[in-house]
């Protein structure tokens, strides 16, 4: 998905897509890359053009995966650029990904005399909060089975490129018992 594309989902004109676009600095990542900031207040957000990106934590020796970010994304650490910690979460390149990435401070600055462009950060909170949200519901009603086809219909992309310990990890469980599902989901069709 190309910026300009996503930008006009939120009805910018074209000077607001241009300013935005001015703003917007590419980069690539290789495959396997880490784009952390461990420790670190964040700043920053990357818009999602190619490639996957994921977040996750070490907690105990465990490496528990929080969230995929896919092609048309926002990719940044919620926690630490609103509420101006540091950051606690590892980011890692799943696939070689192309971003666009902004420094917030700078799209701030926008606001005042863009109120358009505002609409893109709350937007972007109001997209994260539902996201968690039902990830949490999930979480608290549905089997492990019917979370995991929730996520191949909603994420397909996510199965071409990241590896099943990372999936059974953000789904909550360890490799094996999603194997077994799996098996079981295959068995049945």
């Amino acid at each position: 998905m190309e910026l300009d594309e996503f930008l006009h989902t939120f009805g910018l004109s074209d000077e607001e897509i241009y300013l935005m676009q001015k703003l917007g600095k590419e980069e690539r990542f290789r495959q396997g890359e880490d784009v952390s900031f461990i420790g670190r207040h964040i700043d920053h957000f990357h818009f999602i053009k190619q490639g996957m990106i994921r977040s996750y934590r070490i907690i105990d020796g465990n490496d528990f995966t929080y969230n995929f970010f896919l092609v048309g994304d926002i990719c940044v650490d919620y926690e630490s650029l609103l509420k101006k910690v540091p950051s606690q979460s590892y980011f890692e390149v799943l696939a070689p990904t192309e971003v666009i990435t902004f420094r917030f401070s700078k799209v701030e600055a926008l606001f005042e005399e863009h109120p358009r462009i505002e609409r893109i950060a709350r937007k972007m909170a109001e997209f994260a909060y539902v996201r968690l949200v039902e990830r949490v519901k999930e979480f608290q009603s549905d089997s492990l089975e019917q979370r995991y086809l929730n996520l191949i219909s909603n994420q397909e992309a996510l199965f071409h490129s990241a590896p099943l310990q990372h999936i059974a990890s953000y789904l909550g469980v360890k490799p094996q018992s999603l194997s077994r599902v799996r098996a079981k989901i295959v068995k049945n069709s």
